[in-house]
């Protein structure tokens, strides 16, 4: 007898087992990257792709060199004067030409160019807490964006569950309609339940987009963003309202204002000394010629202004009335964040606490109402309205849960921002 043969499949089982796994990612199109491109965004990775976001950071970049070339340029001495004159004169009858050469340079002897070097320096500090004020709330904006895409996602998901719980009770309809147990006015209660439920799905799904494009637009353009994103809506733990109140002691626009109110401080100083004269000395070298002979010397040159009218009364006014301003405008936010910090610290805690006993009583109630009905229902217990009533009742109390998660949250995230980004 021959040999047996084999199978034309059995034959090329070894050549396809010769595909590496590299192979079947490449063919199924599974690359690391969009394997990572694939995986849910998550809050840490959206703050992180939001803080690379170049046009901002060269905003605030500019914005620091802008101040350090101002600090630069009061900083710098005056520059240094150099004088060159000739006068020609005729004395009985002989000429006589006389030059100057000089070189001057005005002195800081009020000390006003010390004290400006110090507020502009300062100022210079201020802009950098006016830099980290608003990475903070753009961070905030980040959180409250994601979590909104969060939300209407999960609202999503509840909505299309229960559609598709609703096709699942079409089917039972269907059956017992066949064995004369159900009439058609359950299966057009059904339908009309159905198209009002499609209708919300394809409401929420049009403002899950939205939310997503709100958050897209603090992304860097050639981000790869995850069709999905995944979180905890919860706050977690909120710290004791002492810590959030101290940590408005570092909070960057106040002290912000704390350093305005410095630098005008020191502005003042220096219009205050500005009826002290800077004086200017100048060196240099004369020399005469005229007939029979020519000679020269040294020259010592001393000048200075006299403050008769401007003492630097308009200068001392306007940093008196920027010192006031910034230490009247620090004093007026400080009160208020402390008033809101409370306001949000209580509304965090109380609004926690009912999301976690809403999920354990009512939803957990309204599902365990939906399985009876549907039991009762199935048995001839109950008619269609009634099945529906309960699982109307199930998605508000699943939406409600989401809601409440979700003000709790935003509570939260509010509670940090203003607490100049606290975190428990």
């Amino acid at each position: 007898m021959g040999a047996p043969r084999i199978p034309l499949a059995m034959a090329k089982k070894p050549i396809a087992g010769r595909f590496s796994f590299l192979g079947l990612l490449l063919l199924t199109g599974l690359t690391p990257g969009s394997a990572v491109a694939s995986s849910p965004l998550t809050i840490e990775r959206a703050l992180r792709m939001a803080g690379e976001y170049a046009p901002l950071q060269r905003e605030l970049r500019a914005e620091v060199d802008l101040a350090e070339s101002r600090a630069l340029g009061a900083s710098l001495w005056p520059n240094p004067r150099m004088d060159l004159s000739q006068e020609r004169f005729s004395v009985d009858g002989s000429d006589t030409t006389q030059r100057f050469y000089s070189l001057s340079q005005e002195f800081d002897l009020s000390g006003q160019r010390a004290l400006r070097i110090r507020a502009a320096r300062i100022r210079t500090e201020g802009v950098r807490r006016g830099n980290e004020w608003t990475r903070l709330e753009r961070r905030a904006r980040v959180r409250e964006r994601f979590y909104a895409v969060l939300v209407q996602q999960r609202r999503v998901a509840a909505l299309r569950e229960s559609l598709d719980r609703l096709d699942r009770v079409a089917g039972i309809v269907a059956e017992r309609r066949r064995a004369g147990a159900a009439s058609g006015y359950d299966q057009r209660r059904l339908e009309r339940e159905r198209a009002a439920l499609k209708a919300r799905l394809r409401q929420a799904r049009a403002e899950r987009e939205r939310a997503w494009s709100a958050l897209r637009a603090l992304m860097p353009e050639s981000a790869a963003l995850p069709e999905q994103v995944a979180g905890n809506l919860r706050p977690g733990e909120v710290a004791s309202l002492a810590r959030y109140r101290e940590a408005l002691n570092r909070r960057a626009d106040l002290r912000r204002l704390q350093v305005e109110a410095r630098a005008a401080g020191l502005s003042r100083q220096a219009a205050n000394r500005a009826w002290i004269p800077d004086p200017t000395v100048g060196l240099g070298y004369t020399t005469v010629d005229q007939p029979g002979g020519e000679g020269g010397g040294p020259l010592v040159e001393l000048a200075f202004p006299l403050p008769v009218f401007d003492r630097g009364q308009a200068q001392a006014a306007a940093a008196t009335a920027r010192q006031t301003r910034a230490e009247a405008r620090y004093r007026r936010l400080l009160d208020r964040a402390r008033a809101r910090v409370s306001g949000l610290w209580r509304q965090t805690r109380e609004l926690d606490a009912a999301t976690t006993e809403f999920r354990q009583q009512a939803l957990a109630k309204s599902r365990e109402v939906t399985k009876i009905a549907e039991s009762a229902y199935r048995a001839g217990e109950l008619g269609i309205l009634e099945l529906l009533d309960a699982y109307r009742g199930q998605l508000d109390a699943r939406l409600r849960a989401l809601e409440m998660a979700s003000s709790a949250r935003a509570s939260w995230i509010d509670l940090a921002r203003t607490a100049g980004g606290a975190r428990p």
